[in-house]
């Protein structure tokens, strides 16, 4: 995927927090193999989360970890910055 850049986060924001124009997932370990899925909305088993800024699912209900990575993504750290911190304060100045 092309410009696909991804942040770790521990857990998905609250929906007034997000913003509309990424895209939310949780990460489970992985019910096939020894490593993690990527779904919308998990309830039980989250092991963290991510926000990209394109959609990595399309129609599929999750993707697995060597799935993820063969989309050739680049990691960031300011994707997704919480409100009330620091980093938020310096994009604001």
């Amino acid at each position: 995927m092309k410009n696909l850049k991804l942040q770790w986060i521990d857990k998905i924001p609250p929906p007034e927090e997000r913003n509309p124009e990424l895209f939310y997932y949780d990460i489970r370990n992985s019910e096939i193999d020894n490593g993690y899925t990527v779904e919308r909305g998990v309830l039980a088993n989250n092991i963290g989360s991510l926000v990209t800024n394109k959609d990595i699912l399309g129609d599929k209900k999750f993707i697995t970890d060597e799935e993820l990575n063969s989309l050739h993504y680049e990691e960031v750290q300011d994707l997704y910055v919480k409100q009330n911190s620091i980093e938020s304060d310096i994009e604001l100045e």
